[in-house]
């Protein structure tokens, strides 16, 4: 009687654990604003909702699709305005543009959703 309570137990642990472990991170939807900003420029802005992602990169907007796999935020069909700005908007722009389609870790805690791949790392405030 006790084995059978005992292997039910560990199994019943072990299926919630295998649950637990497939479920995929689910980002509240709204708008963010960065973080850890370079106070020179103006700060970065995503929105994120119905698997859409907008944003303000600095000078132009961006609009794509978006999923979460494997921790990982997917980004496709990312397209932009395309008017012209300084150089360092511009330079920050593709920078981060080329980011969000690396498939970069995604991470959210106490309303920040951190984007890290490699060393670079953003980190953008729920609104």
């Amino acid at each position: 009687m006790f084995t059978k309570h005992f292997i039910c137990t560990v199994a019943a642990c072990c299926l919630l654990l295998l649950v637990t472990a497939c479920q995929q991170l689910s980002l509240p939807q709204g708008q963010y604003q960065q973080l850890n900003n370079d106070t020179t420029l103006k700060p970065l802005r995503l929105s994120l909702q119905d698997n859409r992602l907008t944003g303000f990169t600095g000078c132009n907007n961006m609009i794509g699709n978006y999923s979460i796999d494997e921790g990982s935020l997917v980004v496709s069909q990312l397209a932009s305005t395309m008017m012209a700005c300084s150089e360092p908007i511009m330079q920050r722009e593709q920078a981060f543009s080329t980011f969000l389609q690396s498939k970069p870790k995604v991470m959210f805690n106490n309303n920040v959703m951190t984007l890290r791949k490699d060393d670079a790392e953003y980190q953008f405030e729920l609104l």
